[in-house]
């Protein structure tokens, strides 16, 4: 089978979309095929200006995504590729290319109406070696994947009528993202448009997340929810557009794995080094790295073309959408989307028949290793693991009767892979993609390259030479389901620390504070530093907080404070004030209490209520200054003097002190406080 089936009626119909739809261009455009572009903005900021430059050009902007900074055009200009970049706002544009060799089909827009069905009783669930070569049968017994957790099935839909699927398919977060390249909510859209024809999907998530429901099969993370994104048009093509339509959606509507079982159309590899394709790898490449910044592990098949990604040399298959032609290939041609950076590459295996009563995972002894499919692709280094593709059982769409079928290619390993995936990300919520892909390496059981026969004697298998149990038949191995939910690797949340300054600590107005968080892990490592955040001020205490760390596991730490204390730059009582001394005053005199702050800070410098004097026992032991000078005043007034550089605070003694002892008491709104003794005559 190959990545993708054949659909040959047509349904799609332009809706509502999630990104920036504007009019097309009423400007005439050069004779030729109306086809579809896709024009890279220079960044996102100037995705505005770039389809201003489409429409200058006279092209028709279908939608623009400023998310990555790319527009999806049409136009009937052969020129339009290069125009574009020479009209007025053409410096906004970095490259367009287009997404296609056939002329665009005229825009059909009436929906088929999707069969009536009804599930039928048990069928045959006992063919599933493949879920037992993977521990998905083990792994049920322990986990079976969290409600939380939505895999995106980029494919020709989903029968969401199945028996099988009605549990676990999310119809609020799917959508069809054939016709212009722009999201088409219209419900239903997502759907298979032929239960006959469009069967591929339905397969792919049966083997992700059919439901355990007790009738049927069961998938490889029954537990988890799976959306739809239509992404095949009625031809059997997935055109770039469409796959930058279903990434972008996936990225927005808080999916965190997706299924990729095909190859971006019509060319089996996209050559950066050629100008007219060089631009499309740009695009998927964006709207990829989009959904990895979203926090979404992308899976997709390696091919069904039996040859070594390491080396290609030749395409004879492309362009698939019109007359294919003989072309060398170099080292910049890749499959897109499983060679790019963050999307797992997953081979196919052949599918030894397990013991009815084993659980697995496959070891030496349960059955023969299985080996590469004869049709699946390799290459070392641009494989990350393996997974059963060879006769694989699951869901087909239906009317009437629950429909089961066996499928192989590529397309039927790597959702396998993606159901372990999604099993991961179960077990390490907030765990960041390159995190669940490690796993998935790191967990996967080795597969040896064979021994014997055309594989071992033209010698395909080649070996990492740093890494002896890596190949390039099966990457890292045979993916584990059973370890994917019972290791627990990184259970650790990162160390955070407070810095810059310590619990306590009292600094002077004017110092230098510069509070800042340190975020450690030495176990899977650091994947969102602590950030700062301080309370409190403009003087007083203040709490600095580090919080929002996280590992690359999705261990989340605690909030992490520190207090500490800014004050003035207390400068003692001036005379006639001692602090050392008891003060001798006349009891019902204003009395000059005189301080320092460092300068002028303002009047505001006292706390509500302060000063304050307190009532003290009288110690005659103690040394005593001489009677304190006193000055005429109508009532306690703050004032400050600049010359001298110090605060003065009058303070209008009561007559009813005499013979009397206290303490005044200074408390500033820095949370300090500052007293005087005095002895009232």
């Amino acid at each position: 089978m190959g990545r993708r089936s054949l659909i040959v009626t047509t349904a799609t119909s332009l809706a509502a979309a999630f990104g920036a739809v504007l009019a097309p261009s009423a400007a005439a455009a050069a004779e030729g095929p109306n086809l579809s572009y896709v024009v890279n903005a220079v960044g996102k900021a100037q995705t505005t200006d770039a389809a201003a430059a489409v429409t200058e050009a006279g092209g028709q902007v279908m939608i623009s995504y400023a998310q990555i900074g790319v527009v999806i055009a049409r136009s009937t200009d052969p020129t339009f590729a290069q125009k574009v970049k020479t009209v007025a706002h053409g410096g906004a544009v970095l490259s367009a290319g287009a997404t296609r060799t056939a002329a665009l089909p005229a825009m059909a827009e009436d929906t088929e109406a999707v069969d009536a069905y009804t599930p039928d009783a048990l069928e045959n669930a006992t063919r599933q070696s493949d879920m037992i070569l993977i521990g998905a049968r083990a792994a049920h017994e322990v986990n079976l994947g969290s409600s939380t957790v939505t895999v995106g099935v980029l494919d020709d839909g989903i029968d969401a009528n199945h028996q099988d699927l009605a549990p676990v398919v999310d119809q609020s977060k799917s959508v069809n993202c054939v016709g212009t390249g722009a999201p088409d909510t219209t419900p239903g859209a997502w759907r298979p448009t032929s239960l006959s024809a469009d069967y591929h999907g339905t397969h792919v998530a049966g083997t992700i997340a059919a439901a355990k429901n007790g009738v049927g099969l069961v998938g490889v993370a029954p537990g988890v929810k799976l959306a739809a994104i239509k992404v095949v048009n009625p031809d059997g093509f997935i055109y770039p557009e469409y796959a930058i339509c279903g990434f972008i959606w996936a990225a927005e509507h808080n999916i965190q794995v997706t299924n990729n079982s095909y190859y971006v159309d019509p060319w089996l590899y996209w050559c950066e080094s050629q100008a007219d394709q060089a631009p499309i790898v740009e695009a998927v490449r964006r709207a990829v790295d989009y959904t990895t910044e979203h926090g979404i592990l992308n899976v997709a098949a390696a091919g069904n073309e039996n040859q070594d990604l390491a080396n290609k040399t030749v395409d004879t298959t492309s362009p698939d959408d019109t007359n294919p032609v003989r072309r060398t290939l170099d080292p910049s041609c890749l499959d897109l989307p499983s060679e790019l950076p963050n999307v797992v590459s997953v081979s196919s295996t052949t599918q030894p028949t397990a013991p009815a009563n084993a659980v697995g995972p496959w070891y030496a002894g349960l059955t023969t290793q299985p080996a590469r499919s004869s049709f699946s692709s390799f290459g070392l280094g641009a494989v990350d693991v393996a997974a059963p593709g060879s006769s694989i059982y699951s869901t087909s769409p239906s009317t009437g009767v629950a429909s089961y079928r066996t499928l192989s290619g590529t397309s039927m390993a790597s959702p396998h892979v993606a159901g372990v995936a999604a099993l991961l990300v179960s077990k390490h919520p907030g765990a960041t993609p390159d995190y669940i892909a490690e796993l998935l390496r790191k967990q996967a059981i080795p597969l040896a390259c064979p021994t014997s026969g055309t594989d071992y004697t033209q010698g395909r298998c080649k070996v990492d030479p740093n890494n002896p149990k890596v190949n390039g038949f099966f990457g890292h191995g045979l993916v584990n389901a059973y370890k994917a939910v019972t290791e627990d690797e990184d259970v650790t949340a990162p160390t955070v620390k407070v810095t810059g300054v310590s619990q306590g600590q009292q600094i002077t107005l004017g110092q230098s504070v510069a509070p800042g968080c340190s975020t450690t892990d030495s176990d899977s490592g650091v994947a969102a530093q602590a950030a700062l955040s301080v309370t409190g001020g403009p003087i007083g205490y203040f709490t600095a907080t580090c919080s929002g760390a996280r590992d690359r596991a999705g261990n989340k730490a605690a909030p992490v404070s520190v207090t500490y204390q800014v004050v003035y730059d207390w400068q003692t009582f001036g005379s006639p004030v001692s602090a050392d001394k008891v003060n001798v005053v006349k009891a019902g005199s204003a009395v000059p209490v005189k301080f320092g702050l460092g300068g002028d800070q303002g009047l505001g410098i006292l706390a509500a209520g302060f000063p304050k004097l307190r009532a003290t026992t009288c110690d005659t032991s103690a040394a005593q200054e001489v009677t304190v000078e006193t000055v005429t005043a109508g009532a306690s007034t703050l004032t400050y003097d600049p010359a001298s550089k110090q605060y003065q605070y009058v303070w209008k003694t009561d007559k009813s002190l005499a013979n009397t002892c206290g303490r005044l008491e200074l408390t500033l709104i820095d949370g300090t406080t500052h007293s005087a003794n005095f002895l009232f005559k």
